[in-house]
């Protein structure tokens, strides 16, 4: 059984004795994003079937395979990890229409958490999770049937650009690109016809969209019911069939829905690009032009390229459906209605755009396009409120969490509810409010931009992401910071501020995770892979890491992918984050003789002893073959890291020096019961080996556990810091020290 996890005052995650911990692991993982039958990967060839066969797919066997379960959980134990996000899709649950869900997937998706329960150790929360709405429309999460909710024919997404699939840059028969995928074009589509009008109805359709009645419903209450049902469905079965995973605190809670987008809330004037859309690359039409080119309507767009300091316009290109419709005709309208029993308004008329239906914009005779209402979006019928992203997290978004809340309340009153706003932005101000209880996270994410778009660990120079977002810079070239030095502090700022506004909107008491975090592995056009120098990667996960330990943030990585490769990265979208590859495995996997345990710290009970040093190096084949814990992790020199396991205190700050082998960890410790002041640190041997370690302490006495890599502090109370540092191999132990560890 673990240990339960609990919530200081200040908002810190403790153990049953006060301990301050950190949960810290990663996102397993994107593969659940399409489904294993058929295998449908974001790079496999768009065939009819994509469509025909949507409702008789089965996402079975993602993540992995049941008896690939083990291997993959120690791997994770073996990096020093506690805790997994653990993604699954809305189609993943209910592609067979609305209402038909899967059991199939929940039954599998229980065994899968029972065996990680099995392997002990880790603790999971579940991640509902979507990126642009489907993957039908470039991304992951619904099923196909809620676009046909709203009219849509996904069929014909392509030649209007509704949405841009890496799907139709494949060939059908070589099933190789036929031309190069953009790096990162998959985020654009929140900002196409198809994506954004389905996050607008999803968040606002009641207001915005009143003709869209369905069932007797509109469509926002209807596609809200329906995920949220689809969502509690699985959760009510996992505590049905496998209660173990709660009582033995393996399952801590549930998460809203993943990165969460505005639509065309915030978007202020539909014929223009908002000038704060930082994310413009390939072609980019207008909110106006999108509906023209929904309709089958030629237009003339923009195109533009990511530049260090903003969007950069290239050119501008004819785009052409040649009178394909991204909306269904009444026909297929009607035969979609009669399969689902749909039963429609009267107003809602089929074959024509939503936001023409509502008299955004219409047709003149000869079908020249007026926009009649070029700010629609922009404020609120009710208040006349300015819409902007403010308003959007505190009414429109606040009123789903609500709503999802209460769902997750009536089934689960002791687990975590994991809030998660749109990504990089503020949460909403619910601080003292009835929506905030003790089992409350604050669930938020982070990519360095720079890094994101151009797949490259620039040391010279970056810019400051969320001052950007912020609006803190009048000009973007203000944003820069030049020097890995203050690259890294930087990161480390933004973190530290994300953490802060945390506290100030939701509450001091609520913990802050960063559910999201990574950096591409793909950097440099892929060079690692060719000349197997990771020296971008190490930097780039060392920068992160740095970030992170400086406020002790617990965090999940993006990702660990099971099908990871180095041709197509984690299968979706040409994203390439996973820590493991299979691609970079050497020789046969073996159990491995790491292991820690959370559970009980009186384990902590061996001295320092001499073992055989790791190297500070690249990992070599040697070392791979005689530690298989190391075999297929990426950049594992800067991925695993020594942190402080449980604090008999405050934690103050912490720095690990990847370069030069040192640690520093700082904690106020105000326990008055000497006999508890102990503070726990994991100290990966492959950093400090031992007999060639050295400790500097304020006060203490030392255990040290070289199985589990646990290094046990007993300490005073009061500010109490401790630096432990590699040696050279050569030193000699100190007088008196028969262990070989130095004590100073």
């Amino acid at each position: 059984m673990l240990d339960k996890i609990h919530v200081s005052p200040n908002g810190e995650f403790t153990d049953s004795g006060g301990k301050q911990i950190q949960l810290r692991g990663v996102n397993l993982d994107p593969t659940v994003k399409y489904p294993s039958v058929p295998h449908n990967t974001s790079h496999s060839p768009l065939f009819q079937s994509f469509f025909d066969d949507a409702e008789r797919v089965s996402f079975v066997n993602h993540p992995m395979h049941l008896n690939e379960v083990e291997q993959h959980i120690q791997n994770l134990k073996d990096l020093g990890y506690n805790a997994i996000r653990y993604p699954f899709t809305w189609e993943s649950l209910e592609h067979g229409g609305p209402g038909v869900y899967d059991y199939e997937y929940i039954d599998y998706t229980i065994k899968v958490l029972k065996k990680i329960y099995e392997v002990g150790g880790i603790y999971v929360y579940l991640d509902p999770h979507q990126d642009v709405w489907s993957r039908f429309t470039g991304g992951s999460g619904a099923p196909l049937w809620t676009l046909y909710c709203a009219g849509f024919k996904p069929q014909n997404f392509g030649e209007t650009e509704a949405a841009i699939l890496q799907n139709t840059y494949i060939d059908p028969d070589s099933k190789e690109e036929k031309r190069p995928y953009p790096k990162m074009l998959w985020p654009t589509n929140y900002y196409r016809l198809a994506a954004q009008t389905m996050l607008t109805l999803f968040f606002g359709g009641r207001e915005f969209a009143p003709k869209c009645i369905i069932n007797g419903q509109n469509i926002q209450n209807y596609l809200q019911e329906k995920f949220i049902n689809a969502v509690m469905t699985l959760y009510s079965q996992i505590i049905e069939k496998a209660p173990e995973l709660f009582a033995g605190n393996c399952v801590i809670g549930l998460e809203t829905m993943n990165e969460p987008s505005t639509g065309y809330f915030t978007d202020f004037d539909l014929s223009q690009i908002p000038k704060d859309r930082k994310l413009r690359k390939g072609t980019t039409p207008t909110a106006f032009q999108s509906f023209q080119l929904g309709e089958g309507m030629a237009v003339t767009v923009d195109v533009y390229d990511i530049s260090v300091i903003g969007p950069r316009k290239t050119g501008t290109t004819r785009i052409d459906p040649n009178g394909r419709s991204a909306w269904l005709s009444k026909f297929e309208r009607d035969k979609i209605d009669d399969l689902y029993n749909w039963e429609r308004s009267d107003k809602w008329e089929a074959g024509v755009c939503i936001w023409r239906l509502h008299e955004v914009w219409k047709k003149e005779p000869k079908d020249q396009p007026i926009l009649k209402k070029p700010k629609f979006f922009a404020n609120d019928p009710s208040s006349g409120a300015t819409i902007d992203m403010r308003f959007f997290i505190n009414n429109l978004f606040l009123n789903f969490y609500q709503r999802y809340r209460e769902r997750f309340r009536d089934i689960d009153k002791e687990s975590f509810l994991f809030l998660q706003p749109p990504t990089l932005q503020q949460p909403p101000e619910i601080k003292n409010t009835a929506l905030i209880d003790d089992k409350t996270v604050y669930a938020c994410h982070f990519y360095d931009g720079m890094s994101l778009m151009f797949k490259s660990w620039n040391r010279i120079y970056n810019v400051d992401t969320l001052g950007i977002l912020r609006g803190r810079y009048k000009n973007p070239i203000f944003s820069l910071v030049l020097g890995e030095a203050n690259i890294r502090k930087c990161l480390r700022r933004q973190l530290a501020e994300m953490k802060q506004e945390g506290k100030d909107f939701l509450g001091q008491r609520v913990p802050v995770f960063f559910t999201e975090i990574g950096m591409p592995f793909d950097m440099d056009d892929k060079k690692a892979y060719k000349n197997g120098d990771f020296s971008s990667q190490l930097a780039a996960m060392d920068a992160l890491g740095y970030a992170l330990e400086g406020s002790n943030l617990s965090f999940s990585l993006w990702c660990y992918c099971t099908e990871n490769s180095h041709k197509w990265g984690d299968s979706w979208n040409n994203e390439d984050f996973s820590i493991w590859s299979k691609d970079d495995v050497s020789g046969n996997q073996a159990a491995t003789q790491f292991d820690v345990k959370l559970q009980n710290d009186s384990d902590v009970v061996s001295s320092f002893s001499t073992i055989p040093h790791g190297h500070i190096s690249e990992v070599s084949l040697e070392e791979k073959k005689s530690a298989p814990f190391l075999n297929g992790i990426r950049a594992l020199h800067a991925i695993l890291r020594p942190y402080p396991l449980k604090v008999s205190g405050q934690f103050k700050n912490a720095e690990f020096d990847l370069t030069g082998k040192e640690y520093k960890l700082m904690i106020d410790s105000n326990v008055e019961d000497s006999g508890s002041n102990h503070t726990l640190i994991y100290l990966p041997k492959i950093h400090f080996p031992m007999g060639q370690t050295s400790i500097k302490t304020t006060s203490g006495t030392f255990l040290y556990d070289p199985d589990k890599q646990i290094l046990r502090w007993s300490h005073e109370t009061g500010i109490q810091t401790i630096t432990l540092n590699k040696v050279s191999e050569s030193s000699e132990p100190a007088s008196g020290d028969p262990e070989g560890c130095k004590v100073m």
